[in-house]
């Protein structure tokens, strides 16, 4: 079989052109940042892992002591309905404080149980879906809150980012609202939403009197804590949580214990840059925050508008 002088270069062309190819994948490749891989098998534990430590009282523990079996020490959280937090020993008593105390007034009280409905993985990135059971104490319910996660661990199957997403949050809070009507015989929802107010109120400021003395002293004393709570803040709509509002300050209530010369100005007049209203929603959905992304084998980094670098 010979071969004309055109068909030579023909082959020749196309075995350069895969060649050249190959390279360039190879580089492209070793350019790509590189990531821990784990199996589907590895991320669905460590996804169990995580919810079984969140639920009471393996939550108490992780509020315990100076390192976390979580986070990294550099972790990077956000939360749809509040803010981002920054760091182990924050997100630590962010995520398990939050919800660990019983005998606390809490909006929805401690996590019992979790059922994960929905469940992606790849990579070291989880994406999932989960409906936690929360014993809601302070109004003596039990109620299933859903709630959207994205996570990303580590070489050491510790966690380096999440994002996470409340959904239905506001039908949940018209769901409590319509409780403490029917326990007080409301006789219009304003009614409501004022005992409810009082009940957020009163707790901040217990926390305060009780945690913010000295130099984290906030307020001169419970009844001028009381009225700017009550006179001078707006309770606040489900997505607020993170922002000027008494919603905002019920959260951080939670961790003036652990660290009150952080946690103090979260709850004073000022918000201490947590509970204030400093960006606007375009800001919110377009801030850049994670230092990684979302998606697997650095697919999308050049147009990823929530990267920091």
């Amino acid at each position: 079989m010979h071969f004309q002088y055109s068909q030579w270069r023909f082959l020749f062309a196309l075995l350069s052109s895969c060649l050249f190819a190959s390279v360039e994948s190879a580089k492209d490749s070793s350019d790509r940042h590189v990531r821990p891989t784990f199996t589907f098998d590895q991320l669905w534990e460590l996804q169990k892992n995580f919810w079984d430590t969140f639920l009471y009282p393996e939550n108490l523990k992780q509020t315990q002591g100076n390192t976390s079996t979580i986070f990294t020490s550099d972790v990077q959280g956000r939360v749809d309905a509040t803010r981002t937090f920054d760091g182990d020993e924050l997100n630590r008593e962010y995520i398990f404080g939050l919800f660990s105390d019983p005998n606390h007034f809490s909006i929805v009280g401690i996590p019992i149980a979790y059922n994960i409905t929905q469940f992606t993985a790849n990579d070291n990135i989880v994406a999932a879906t989960t409906v936690v059971t929360f014993n809601a104490t302070g109004f003596g319910v039990l109620l299933p809150v859903t709630i959207d996660t994205w996570m990303m661990y580590n070489e050491d199957g510790k966690m380096a980012q999440y994002d996470v997403t409340f959904r239905w949050f506001a039908y949940f809070l018209d769901y409590l609202l319509e409780g403490v009507a029917k326990k007080i015989n409301a006789t219009s929802p304003d009614q409501a939403v004022a005992h409810f107010t009082d009940l957020l109120a009163t707790t901040v400021c217990d926390s305060h009197e009780q945690h913010c003395t000295g130099s984290n002293k906030q307020y001169n004393d419970h009844e001028s804590c009381y009225d700017f709570m009550t006179k001078t803040l707006r309770l606040g709509k489900p997505h607020e949580m993170g922002r000027n509002t008494l919603l905002c300050r019920k959260i951080h209530e939670h961790m003036v214990q652990y660290r009150p010369e952080v946690h103090c100005s979260h709850i004073g007049p000022s918000g201490g840059g947590y509970c204030v209203d400093d960006m606007d929603y375009k800001q919110t959905v377009l801030q850049k925050y994670f230092n990684d992304s979302w998606i697997p084998f650095d697919y999308g980094t050049d147009q990823n508008i929530w990267l920091a670098n």
